[in-house]
């Protein structure tokens, strides 16, 4: 029967490196029929059966699979991809059934698993962690011969051959395993629900995994890619950008960036960060963006109080936010002109500016000053004095919801959503400046140096928990600078 585990599910840390097949996507470029994977899995036969994936099909037409397992005298014995278009088909033995219409949309991950036990005679085809079809007294007593070919990309006409390209997959397939008994409802949810860039685990490991398939020969144009999952052993995790405070700022201390942002230009932006200042005065700026003909296209930062100007228009807070402490910024605009200012997750203000203005790529992203021309033409009674961290940039105006799960309640250890990475909406990451050279007196810091200027005191193994203690967010440097009137 079915297994059914309560507690025995566990989430693998997200760790670059620590699991063969991380971020690594099987491509299959094009419609053909000399493009995939094939190898003899060796397996006894088998009395149970589940295969999850997350698939990106790239293709409009229906009728094509991405797995297929054929052995001598049945080339059907397992088939798994989509019949008719938007409806997932999966076919042991010569049986098939499939999901009615669910929607196999282009250019869209979507998690699928087929699983099926032989005893109950219980079969579930499950989309996005929910079953969509469930087919009951399906091949119950019967079993999977061993001793066959199993091809990722075509389906098999022959044993391990007779390829059809009107039937091939075209798209990505990332993450592909399969177990030797029929999962459940319970346990296909959660492995959704782990997300892309996550890695949800069962009791029982799989009898084929990711990382076996990768090691096996690929055919034709079939090719391994990067995918677009955060590394979270980036050494920028746990840096603090700090630049020194009021009493030594200059124009010597920045860091510039000529960021990709993947389009000719934006129509919508968000730039999150926490952000610990040292500084009174009326106006220093953190964040600057010049492109040719607008130096002011994007400034954030103080000017007498929180704000932050888009082609030259601005919007501000009536808030002044304190010294020695530190807090959670994120500004959004888009081109209809709706802009919002948010501290600690909340929104603080919100109103319309720079309306039908996009942002033009091939500009000048400086940290730690404003611009005055492209890449130049900096002021050090407006230089940044303070910290930063986090700081990331994305192509879309972020909801409140989204918003608030950047915050994460404070822990300032939240990473940025798997979703958005999956999205492409991250066009600079922290890791990105991390990356770059530091100039002046900025420097990225961590330890000792770090907390000394007010960085979270997070020295246990779990910074979830040690974030919200007290003495994770003691300040050792006390330096408080007057208020200028």
């Amino acid at each position: 029967m079915m297994l059914v585990f309560t507690a025995l599910l566990a989430l693998t840390a997200l760790v670059a490196g620590g699991e063969v097949g991380h971020n690594q996507i099987l491509e299959f470029p094009a419609v053909s029929n000399a493009n995939y994977v094939s190898f003899k899995p060796g397996f006894s036969d088998l009395a149970g059966l589940t295969v999850c994936a997350w698939l990106q099909k790239s293709y409009p037409d229906d009728r094509r699979y991405w797995l297929s397992y054929a052995v001598p005298g049945n080339d059907n014995e397992i088939i798994v991809g989509e019949g008719l278009a938007g409806r997932y088909i999966f076919d042991l033995r010569r049986s098939q059934f499939g999901t009615v219409e669910v929607g196999a949309p282009v250019n869209e991950w979507v998690h699928l698993c087929t699983a099926w036990d032989s005893e109950s005679g219980v079969a579930t085809i499950s989309v996005n962690g929910e079953v969509k079809a469930t087919k009951e007294n399906y091949q119950k007593g019967e079993k999977i011969r061993g001793g066959g070919y199993l091809v990722i990309g075509q389906e098999q006409d022959s044993q391990g051959g007779n390829f059809d390209a009107n039937q091939a997959f075209v798209g990505k397939i990332y993450n592909l395993n399969i177990w030797d008994y029929g999962l459940n409802s319970t346990q296909i949810a959660y492995l959704y629900g782990s997300g892309f860039c996550g890695y949800g685990s069962t009791e029982v490991e799989p009898i084929i995994s990711w990382a076996d398939i990768l090691k096996e020969d690929k055919a034709g144009d079939t090719a391994v890619v990067k995918g677009t999952c955060i590394d979270l052993k980036d050494p920028s995790v746990g840096k603090i950008l700090r630049f020194p405070p009021q009493s030594q700022a200059s124009t010597a201390s920045f860091l510039q960036y000529t960021p990709d942002f993947g389009a000719d230009e934006l129509a919508a932006f968000s730039i999150c960060t926490w952000f610990f200042k040292t500084y009174a005065d009326q106006a220093r700026y953190f964040f600057s963006y010049a492109e040719s003909g607008m130096t002011n296209s994007i400034i954030i930062g103080e000017q007498a109080t929180l704000g932050f100007w888009v082609s030259g228009y601005k919007l501000l807070t009536d808030i002044v936010l304190d010294q020695q402490r530190w807090y959670h910024l994120c500004f959004t605009w888009g081109s209809e002109g709706v802009s919002a200012i948010y501290v600690d997750g909340v929104k603080v203000k919100e109103g319309t500016m720079a309306v039908g203005r996009t942002k033009k790529a091939g500009g000048v992203v400086v940290i730690g000053q404003k611009q005055d021309s492209v890449g130049g033409g900096y002021d050090a009674n407006q230089a940044f004095a303070g910290s930063l961290y986090n700081l990331n940039m994305f192509n879309i105006k972020l909801s409140d919801e989204e918003v608030a799960k950047l915050y994460g309640e404070g822990t300032f250890c939240e990473m940025v959503p798997d979703e958005m990475w999956e999205a492409g909406h991250v066009v600079i990451s922290y890791s990105d400046l991390f990356a770059q050279p530091t100039q002046g007196d900025a420097v990225f810091e961590s330890g000792e140096e770090a907390w000394r200027h007010g960085a979270p005191h997070c020295s246990g193994e779990d910074l979830d928990e040690d974030a919200h203690k007290e003495d994770c967010w003691k300040t050792e440097e006390e330096t408080r600078y007057e208020v200028r009137i």
